[in-house]
């Protein structure tokens, strides 16, 4: 009897190590298939931007993709159809992505985000943005650990109050600041609203003036009133691709220019306390790899961002401002 009971546990033990194995084996090799699935498709990813001035970002996105060991054009194509260069044509491109049937949408831009999200909706496709200044106020994500649909990417930090605030100690004389807006941009309207607060607590009066498209900046720019002594550009990619006409009108009357990124110091503003375009693209490379390996943009965080201070001392020479080492020292990025 106990031999019996014996050779009974034995067989049982056996088949029940006999279908644990056999089950680990499945799941193995469904999962290697999968993977073999993903690595040897051809993924498209359709490119989106407002403007001209984030190509860096786009750049800095493909070059993040090669680093996580893509190849541009063999296993993943990106789609890229230029730069709207308005807000009024966002909608139409991004429905062209969704035709095309990409499997994935990068976009740069708050405008440009909530277009792709209009176009994807209920299509499953996933869309990464870098950057969006305030996903969830824009309305692209319900929230940034947990956004709930098919759209995640880079969120840029606070701090255009403390950019005003460094204008302050860059430049102390400069009181009276201009400030051109694109009313339809969330983005703009954001940075407008979080330094209002700041200007009245830092003795500054702001001169806010409502911008239609990049063109039209482009005449505001030279039309600014006379006593303005500093100029103070949002996030805002419509008014980022004027930046030349502020900055060529600024060193003409010997202001300085605040600007929200790296890319239009190096086009001559005098300073940025705020992101460069090409590390914001690689930072949205690492979450679109994850995506296109299975991660769902629904539970996929929204990432933030980091602001660095940049400054131009060519410009600065230019108007006449002397920049003190106690302030150099502290910054990321100087051009001289």
């Amino acid at each position: 009897m106990g031999t019996f009971a014996s050779h009974t546990r034995t067989y049982v033990l056996f088949a029940v190590t006999f279908v644990v194995l056999a089950s680990l084996s499945i799941y193995f090799y469904f999962e290697q298939r999968q993977q073999m699935d993903l690595t040897s498709r051809v993924f498209v990813i359709g490119a989106m931007r407002l403007t001209e001035v984030d190509d860096r970002t786009l750049d800095g996105f493909k070059d993040g993709l090669e680093e996580m060991g893509w190849q541009i054009g063999k296993d993943v194509v990106v789609k890229d159809n230029g730069a709207a260069g308005s807000i009024d044509r966002l909608d139409a491109m991004a429905a062209a992505h969704v035709a095309d049937g990409v499997d994935l949408i990068f976009v740069s831009s708050t405008p440009a985000t909530q277009a792709a999200k209009r176009a994807t909706a209920g299509t499953g496709i996933p869309v990464v943005f870098s950057p969006v200044n305030d996903p969830v106020g824009a309305g692209v994500v319900e929230d940034l650990m947990r956004p709930g649909g098919n759209v995640t990417g880079i969120k840029l930090p606070l701090g255009d109050d403390v950019r005003l605030q460094w204008l302050t100690k860059i430049a102390p004389k400069a009181r009276r600041v201009f400030v051109p807006y694109t009313v339809a941009d969330d983005s703009s309207r954001l940075s407008l609203s979080s330094i209002r607060g700041a200007s009245v607590l830092l003795g500054l009066e702001l001169v806010p003036y409502p911008v239609e498209s990049t063109e039209h900046a482009r005449v505001v720019a030279s039309e600014m009133p006379s006593d303005v002594e500093a100029v103070f550009i949002p996030r805002d990619s419509a008014i980022e691709a004027a930046v030349d006409a502020f900055v060529n009108e600024a060193i003409r009357r010997k202001i300085p220019v605040s600007a929200p990124s790296y890319t239009q110091v190096e086009a001559g503003a005098l300073y940025c306390y705020g992101f460069i375009h090409s590390e914001l693209g690689k930072a949205g490379a690492v979450l679109a790899h994850k995506i296109l390996r299975g991660a769902n943009p629904a539970t996929t965080p929204v990432e933030m961002g980091r602001s660095l201070l940049s400054l131009n001392l060519r410009t600065a020479k230019l108007i006449g401002l002397d920049i003190p080492d106690s302030i150099l020292r502290q910054a990321a990025k100087v051009i001289r």
